[in-house]
């Protein structure tokens, strides 16, 4: 591109500019406009004073005591229920489903068979005999959510068509599946966490008892160690008794020998010396001074 045309294409982008800045300050008047129209139609710029409340609304007529002690007496009239079957009865006013924990706690309708719950919260804890309280809550747990999905499972029924199985009511029979998922998934997860927790504790329990294990044998090889010792101790000293026993029957053979053959000593001096031996004159000695 040479000079000429770059001077050409600066010239059309500032026209264009120029076309642009002329198009919005058309489409958007000046301030002092704005401010002149809103003048003119009285409109408060924000931050202003605020008239006083008894300027804009209505004054309210005093009530007076005879009003005021009937409205206390009917407040007392209509305190709701107070006995325990009408609290009860009540509780369930806003219950639409019963999908859902009450106040957070799991709770039967009036529809429900509590002995058949209660034989469902019995055949768990009799096949999972939980022995800790965690062990409890997650059985209990199981058998709330089992509860409920089978609720759940009911009001589905009551979504579709008996005949052809049609749903015919598409917006509550995808709620009660979504509630009928989460609890079977609650149910899963407790026995999961069930399972889980025994594993552990079963791992736990296996560590110790292998460390006892491994102690005990330690200390069963400490203890054949120590017989070992205590049996090498005792032949050594059977074997010095029966040395013993032996070099006194011989001293005494030998005794015997030198008191009735008075040759035997230079006989004995003599077959020693041709065995290249010498006699051990010390304790021989006093072996026959005891004799």
């Amino acid at each position: 591109m040479n000079r000429n045309e770059r001077r050409a294409l600066a010239h059309k982008e500032r026209k264009l500019s120029s076309k642009l800045a002329r198009a919005a300050e058309a489409s958007h008047p000046p301030v002092a406009a704005v401010a002149t129209a809103a003048s003119a139609l009285d409109i408060r710029e924000p931050g202003g004073v605020f008239p006083p409340l008894s300027a804009i609304a209505p004054t309210l007529a005093p009530v007076s005591d005879t009003q005021l002690a009937a409205n206390r007496a009917n407040s007392l009239k209509s305190s709701g229920p107070t006995t325990e079957a009408g609290l009860a009865s009540s509780s369930q006013n806003r219950t639409t489903h019963g999908l859902t924990r009450h106040n957070g706690s799991f709770r039967l309708l009036t529809t429900e068979d509590p002995e058949k719950f209660a034989a469902l919260k019995s055949a768990l804890e009799a096949e999972h005999q939980p022995m800790t309280e965690t062990e409890s809550i997650l059985v209990n747990n199981m058998a709330e959510s089992h509860w409920l999905s089978k609720r759940a499972g009911k009001l589905i029924e009551t979504t579709t068509d008996p005949g052809s199985g049609a749903v015919a009511d598409p917006k509550m029979f995808n709620l009660y599946m979504r509630y009928r998922t989460t609890h079977t998934r609650a149910f899963h997860k407790s026995l999961n966490d069930l399972l889980k927790l025994r594993k552990e504790t079963r791992t736990q329990l296996n560590g110790f008892e292998a460390q006892k294990r491994a102690e005990a044998l330690l200390n069963l090889k400490l203890e054949k160690h120590e017989m070992k010792k205590q049996g090498h101790y005792w032949d050594v000293l059977l074997k010095d008794a029966k040395a013993m026993h032996q070099l006194t029957i011989n001293l005494n053979a030998h005794s015997v020998a030198a008191r009735e053959n008075p040759g035997f000593q230079a006989q004995f001096e003599g077959e020693l010396a041709e065995l290249g031996l010498k006699e051990d004159r010390g304790p021989v000695d006093v072996a026959r001074a005891a004799f």
